[in-house]
């Protein structure tokens, strides 16, 4: 997924300055090695931030996107994967991302699909693949989900315009059968979403894209 993920960036951005929101141990930015990119982060985690500055030599920040205070116009892509949902402020997030994004920078998203969400969280799949007929919504630790319809809102009212969204494939555990109905699934989401021309998504993830709505006014100052 990442590797999917990082090809569809550079094929938009050859390189360039890339802040990973949520980067964790720097996984994302194995992609983007030695490709003309200086790669930087942000995570809470101490021993994820000590990882990614180890393996990647990445510039990353302890803490939150706010509290790390980066220059305006400074960065040509930001991602935020698995990550968007954590936050308790997304829209606040976004628009402290189109501030530090330059005119022509790119924004990515990842989130879980909500149409799969519910189908996976009780019902006959819920029960192949965890042997239960419901899971739960209330002991996940997401706080919120999201419909393409919500993305496509937050993302407007953060200045930026959605360039696409891609179907993107469910994480698994690993086990043979998981593997296979992930796969089978993956591609029968590509072809709904094909077929439907991009209007409906039963994917797993979503993997969204959007552009920067540059504005005439001046800058906002970093969040507080």
């Amino acid at each position: 997924m990442l590797h999917r993920e990082a090809s569809i960036i550079k094929q938009m951005k050859p390189g360039g300055n890339l802040l990973d929101v949520g980067c964790a141990t720097g996984a994302f930015f194995h992609g983007f090695k030695g490709a003309g990119w200086r790669l930087f982060g942000v995570d809470t985690s101490k021993l994820g931030v000590e990882k990614a500055r180890r393996e990647y030599g990445a510039a990353v920040f302890c803490g939150t996107l706010p509290e790390a205070r980066y220059p305006s116009r400074f960065f040509d892509v930001v991602t935020m994967l698995d990550t968007l949902y954590y936050l308790p402020d997304p829209a606040a997030e976004l628009r402290e991302s189109h501030r530090i994004l330059k005119d022509d920078g790119v924004l990515a998203i990842e989130v879980p699909g909500l149409a799969y969400t519910f189908a996976r969280e009780q019902g006959p799949l819920c029960w192949l693949l965890d042997r239960k007929w419901r899971r739960g919504l209330a002991n996940s630790f997401h706080l919120y989900y999201f419909s393409p319809g919500t993305i496509r809102s937050l993302l407007s009212m953060a200045g930026f315009s959605l360039l696409q969204m891609f179907p993107e494939q469910a994480s698994f555990r690993g086990r043979i059968i998981d593997r296979a109905l992930s796969e089978i699934h993956f591609g029968l989401a590509r072809l709904l979403h094909w077929i439907t021309a991009r209007r409906i998504s039963i994917s797993g993830k979503e993997f969204y894209l959007a552009a920067k709505v540059s504005s005439d006014g001046p800058d906002l100052p970093p969040s507080p």
